[in-house]
């Protein structure tokens, strides 16, 4: 028994048996619809990786140990400095309630740093810090002294000082003292000179003296201040959506929440972006349903539209249309127990599938209409129509599950998965098209339109060869075309961006750019893990050295090696500043009142201090302390700077004086106090720190360090990534994060792509080979769609088109999906021996063009997608079939006029 005669005799059963045949679907179905409201729909990017790679390895080794290794980073973009620190803090509030939040870190814990800078200053500035509070605690100040009997005490010193090389201070103490000096004066010239008088100093300037910058505010800014970030920590280290929606739901709410209440409250309040990895997946799998759902019910719609207009028959297009979504929804419940999940890119495959299943259905019902024509009985015309077109829809079909199989065993996870559902899918539907269409043709039979009447016998014309001459000009043509084009794809660039494919005004890709242009962060870091403190201090160290690395974030600052010695000396400082006259006397301080009198004897001692500073200056250079010279000259410079500001406008400078020194005793109390602290200074120990320190930079168990890295430029640049990697393995082999997996990702997508087209296509000839058995039939199947890669790889080579991680898998999906075209053609050349080739076209092209406009039409819907990879990909694949359409159409009756002699 023949496979036509078994395909016939099933066909027959289930013309002659439909409501059984429909039941047993209707049952199938009803499964398949349980199996797929139980599918999960994978939006991880960890779920298109190979799961045996050592980066991937590490990363969920990180991942069981540490929790989530991207935060959520909430961006407050806004023009006023004290409205977004405000917010920050308020907003961080506000989220540290949120139940899916783990931790937040909006800012550093100033206070805390602050208790513990000792441990942040090199040995020898904390030296020079000491001899400064020495000396100062000497002077007396009288709890009754007033502020203008100080300003008379200090100018009255001045005029009759004693010679300065009698005064017993070391140079790293004077040179100290007057780093300090030249702060406040340059802090006072920023208040009399502002536009806007500033509520705080920026102690930052001297903090960086003693090597402990940073540490004033605290704030992740850009590096204009415009944007200040949050970190959020998910409490859930999942990637999938239904982790990460109400995480970003909930973050995004308390954002609108707060900023409604500042709006009320008069206040403008920052723009609240969300961006790093847990927001662009998120925004990339809403972004994709969404333009999913759009696709399969426009698509849907389009091609029974499409049906009716070429068929006039709703029957007909149910007859196509039914068996097609019958066969996308078992595979599609089959994948819960072949795969046990879908992935954003299996995912989008639906839609092209519902347009690759409408062809099987064109094919057979042609056929069946044909049969129909003659005598033979309803359900003997349904089977000899599906026989005959099977043995056509089995080579395609075949050839289709074939070239998607190939796919399933490349290396890179995504497409492999996606090669397997797709095989499976295709399989799906024809075997819904052999059983559920036969059913539903012999329930619903489409009304048979009326043929032309025969024409009268035409006039005896000498039988002639066809001309083979342009069909060998158009192949040669084709041929050279599609080599051309090949060759020139040689050229075409991988754009890494995972970032372009997102929908074009997207917020997370906004924000992430901005954020590697403006500022030292970015969402995308790179992750050392050390198992002991000393390992991350040498981590830091080379890390912070790398050009590659932007900016390094640890705690090891705080762990230094000499901590103990450290904080001996930090012990005696507190206890300096505890017996202080004028701490007390500060202390005590409720307000400063600089009446007129006292700022003018305060601009007298100034400008009278300069003489001082001119014979400090003149021994100075004598005795050769270059680096003394060049402070005192900074002093010199600001006190210019004072009495200059203080000349234009003296009244405002009076007011805005008052307002500065107001700030100063404010501070100088914090700081005093602070400061008091140190008598009690002891090394850290990590259980000491605060809870938003250590959950960020110690494991759960806190049997390891972790020590973060910020690139410097973006990991979307593949040589970039490449100069970040090479550079962060040496430093240490076992690091791990995004840009980690994102290197193996990307040259697995390119690796996985090359490979996998070359295998689908030597796979793709031979089955056809074998199922042809004939080599001149063979090329005529073949030639379509090997032209048609060709060409299209060339219009992308011409038009300046980039591969990307979308778009790459393009040419095996067209292979798929057009090799129906050239193996229907070639079919009917079989079926018809005695007809020339431009004959045989006639009786097929209305089918194949057909068969091409329902995928066209799923394609079309998918370029009108928001999700750029999607778009991207639906004008590639629309761009291909269009030129294995044109192939199918052109070539292949020319190149069966090369092959076969036959007469027209």
């Amino acid at each position: 028994m023949t496979l036509k005669t078994l395909v016939a005799a099933q066909c027959r059963f289930c013309a002659k048996n439909p409501w059984k045949i429909l039941a047993v679907a209707a049952l199938l179905s009803v499964l398949a619809g349980i199996a797929v409201a139980h599918l999960p729909i994978l939006t991880a990017r960890q779920a298109l990786l190979p799961k045996d790679e050592d980066v991937a390895i590490r990363f969920q080794r990180f991942l069981r140990t540490f929790g989530a290794a991207s935060d959520l980073i909430v961006v407050l973009d806004g023009d006023n400095p004290v409205e977004l620190e405000r917010f920050t803090i308020d907003l961080a509030e506000r989220l540290r309630g949120l139940p899916e939040v783990g931790s937040v870190t909006e800012h550093l814990n100033i206070r805390f740093f602050l208790e513990h800078a000792f441990l942040l200053i090199p040995e020898d500035r904390l030296v020079q810090f000491s001899s400064v509070m020495e000396l100062l605690e000497g002077m007396q100040v009288s709890d009754a002294t007033t502020l203008e009997e100080s300003l008379g005490a200090a100018l009255q010193w001045i005029e009759n000082h004693p010679p300065l090389s009698k005064i017993a201070v070391d140079i790293p103490t004077a040179q100290g003292g007057l780093e300090i000096l030249n702060f406040f004066l340059d802090e006072w010239r920023r208040f009399l000179d502002s536009p806007e008088p500033p509520t705080a100093l920026a102690w930052e300037k001297l903090l960086v003296r003693y090597g402990a910058e940073g540490m004033a505010k605290g704030f992740f800014a850009s590096r204009d201040g415009r944007m200040l970030f949050v970190f959020v920590h998910p409490r859930d280290a999942s990637e999938e959506y239904d982790s990460l929606r109400p995480f970003i739901e909930g973050v995004r709410g308390a954002a609108a929440e707060l900023a409604e209440l500042a709006r009320k409250a008069g206040r403008t309040p920052p723009r609240v972006a969300l961006t790093g990895l847990p927001a662009i997946v998120f925004e990339e799998y809403v972004s994709l349903r969404s333009d999913i759902l759009m696709v399969v019910f426009s698509a849907a719609a389009l091609i029974i539209v499409l049906m009716m207009a070429a068929y006039r028959s709703l029957r007909r297009g149910l007859i196509i249309f039914i068996p097609m979504l019958l066969g996308v929804l078992w595979s599609t419940g089959l994948t819960l127990f072949l795969e046990g999940h879908l992935t954003i890119i299996t995912f989008a495959f639906t839609a092209i599938l519902f347009g690759l299943g409408a062809d099987y259905g064109i094919f057979t019902t042609a056929r069946i209409v044909e049969e129909r024509r003659g005598p033979a009985p309803l359900a003997e015309a349904i089977a000899a129509g599906m026989a005959g077109a099977g043995r056509a829809v089995l080579t395609a079909g075949g050839a289709a599950v074939v070239i998607f199989g190939a796919l399933g065993t490349v290396r890179f996870t995504g497409f492999a998965e996606l090669g397997r559902v797709a095989a499976f899918g295709v399989l799906m539907v024809l075997v819904s098209t052999y059983t559920v269409g036969p059913a539903l043709y012999a329930l619903l039979p489409p009304r048979l339109r009326a043929t032309r009447p025969a024409p009268g016998p035409a006039p005896e014309t000498p039988v002639r060869a066809e001309r083979r001459w342009p069909a060998a000009v158009a192949v040669v043509l084709g041929i050279a075309a599609a080599v051309g084009g090949t060759w020139a794809a040689r050229g075409i660039p991988f754009d890494y961006d995972v970032l372009s494919l997102l929908p074009e005004n997207s917020e997370a890709a906004e924000y992430q750019r901005r954020m590697v242009a403006e500022s030292d962060y970015q969402g995308e870091v790179v992750i050392f893990l050390a198992n002991s403190m000393e390992e991350a201090r040498r981590i830091s160290a080379e890390a912070s050295a790398l050009p590659s690395i932007a900016r390094v974030q640890s705690v090891t600052n705080l762990f230094p090696p000499n901590a103990a010695r450290l904080a001996e000396m930090a012990r005696p400082i507190g206890a300096s500043v505890a017996r202080a006259s004028y701490a007390r006397k500060a202390l005590a301080m409720e307000r400063v009142a600089l009446a007129p009198e006292a700022f003018s004897q305060l601009v007298g001692l100034i400008a009278r201090g300069q003489t001082l500073i001119d014979e400090a200056e003149e021994q100075a250079f004598s005795a050769g302390h270059g680096d003394l010279v060049q402070v005192i000259d900074r002093v010199r410079s600001r006190v210019h700077d004072v009495l200059e500001s203080v000349r234009r406008d003296p009244e405002q400078a009076r007011r805005r004086s008052e307002r500065f020194f107001q700030t100063l005793l404010e501070m100088t109390q914090a700081g005093f106090r602070v400061i008091e602290k140190w008598q009690q200074a002891e090394p850290l120990t990590p259980q000491a720190l605060p809870a938003s320190l250590r959950d960020r930079f110690f494991t759960h168990d806190g049997a390891q360090v972790v020590v973060y890295a910020f690139p410097s430029e973006s990991v979307y640049d593949p040589d970039a990534l490449d100069r970040l990697m090479k550079d962060v393995y040496r430093v240490s082999p076992e690091a791990t994060g995004f840009p980690t997996t994102h290197q193996v990702f990307s040259r697995a997508v390119v690796e996985s792509f090359t490979r996998g087209t070359y295998l689908a296509l030597a796979a793709c000839l031979i089955w056809i080979l074998l199922v042809l058995r004939s080599l001149r039939l063979f090329l005529v199947a073949a030639l379509p769609m090997v032209l048609g890669g060709g060409w299209l790889l060339g219009l992308m080579a011409a038009g300046g088109f980039k591969y990307t991680y979308a778009n790459i898998i393009a040419l095996p999906l067209v292979m798929g999906l057009a090799v129906d075209y050239g193996v229907w053609y070639a079919h009917r050349l079989g079926e018809f021996p005695d007809l020339g080739a431009g004959p045989v076209m006639r009786r097929s092209a209305a089918t194949i063009v057909m068969a091409a406009a329902t995928v066209l039409s799923g394609l079309g819907a998918i370029t009108l997608a928001r999700y750029r990879g999607v778009s991207g990909m639906g004008v590639a694949l629309t761009a291909g079939l269009l030129c294995c359409l044109v192939a199918s159409l052109g070539l292949a009756p020319a190149a069966a006029r090369l092959l076969f002699r036959r007469k027209s």
